[in-house]
């Protein structure tokens, strides 16, 4: 009866999450806290069911979850910045592509020893659950845009439910009008679900679909693909410049880019592409250079 229920565990698994605590900013001498967490927050997320569908062991989304803490005070009280990347596999290679790529600056969470990581739809029963909760539905979120138009629907719907139920949270990154920043978790939410980004979520299922996931068999046309789904993604810069989303795509896929059109055989082709990314990236001008 063990052995069936351990078999039953295991193909409820649904991510294969890498997980880091960094605390070198801590002065303690007894860091064994950190440690604790770092395998807490493993077992959270590797150990849980989150998706609907049946996911094989081998079909496992690959993830990380790196974690500098720069603030930490007895018996539990964290303040830290997170970075949540994951990413997909491509059709017909050995090439895995990031699709997620996220660093948020306010995870603010108390943890102890021994306390139990419970989670629950509809609840929000510690800040720090509800943040990996969050994000497991992100990237469950993008994940499932990358195969199917908008197929991450039902994922995002539920990190939107988390963001409504934390309004009300003392701790930061939930709402609208914290600082003047929009780099939180509100605002990625928003940006997803709102109308005037949705030629970026259709960008995310052509880019891969069409693009990355065709490239093993014809590597011309998959990059024409991605070409003309960048302007898509143009046309959510031309409205919203600044937008956190996307900033997120091209945090990314920026080195992605540059590898894929170094391959364009025409000096003249690989300026085209630059301006483009130039003018929509801007943080990544001078790695864009490197196209030539």
């Amino acid at each position: 009866m063990a052995l069936l229920f351990l078999g039953v565990a295991a193909k409820a698994q649904d991510f294969k999450c890498t997980v880091t605590v960094n605390a070198d900013q801590v002065q303690l001498t007894d860091k064994s806290i950190f440690k604790k967490l770092e395998n807490s927050i493993r077992e959270f997320m590797n150990t849980r069911k989150w998706a609907t569908d049946k996911i094989q062991d081998n079909e496992r989304i690959d993830c990380t979850i790196t974690i500098v803490v720069n603030e930490f005070s007895l018996p539990g009280s964290f303040r830290a910045t997170a970075q949540i990347q994951s990413r997909r596999p491509v059709f017909g290679s050995n090439y895995n592509s990031q699709i997620f790529n996220f660093n948020d600056e306010n995870w603010v969470f108390n943890y102890t020893e021994f306390q139990p990581m419970d989670y629950f739809d509809g609840q929000n029963l510690s800040n720090l659950t509800s943040l990996l909760a969050y994000y497991a539905y992100m990237i469950l979120g993008v994940d499932y845009d990358t195969y199917a138009a908008e197929g991450g629907k039902p994922y995002f719907t539920k990190a939107q439910n988390i963001v409504n139920l934390c309004q009300s949270s003392p701790e930061p990154g939930w709402k609208s009008n914290e600082n003047k920043s929009t780099r939180n978790r509100y605002a990625l939410i928003d940006n997803i679900f709102n109308p005037r980004f949705q030629p970026l979520r259709k960008a995310y299922y052509q880019y891969h679909r069409m693009g990355l996931d065709l490239m093993s068999k014809n590597v011309e046309e998959g990059r024409d693909n991605i070409q003309k789904c960048l302007t898509e993604v143009q046309k959510v810069f031309k409205i919203a410049p600044n937008s956190i989303y996307l900033k997120t795509f091209f945090d990314a896929k920026s080195d992605e880019l540059v590898n894929i059109f170094k391959g364009l055989t025409s000096n003249a082709d690989k300026q085209k592409i630059i301006d483009l990314l130039s003018q929509i990236d801007i943080a990544n001008i001078n790695k864009y250079q490197k196209i030539l």
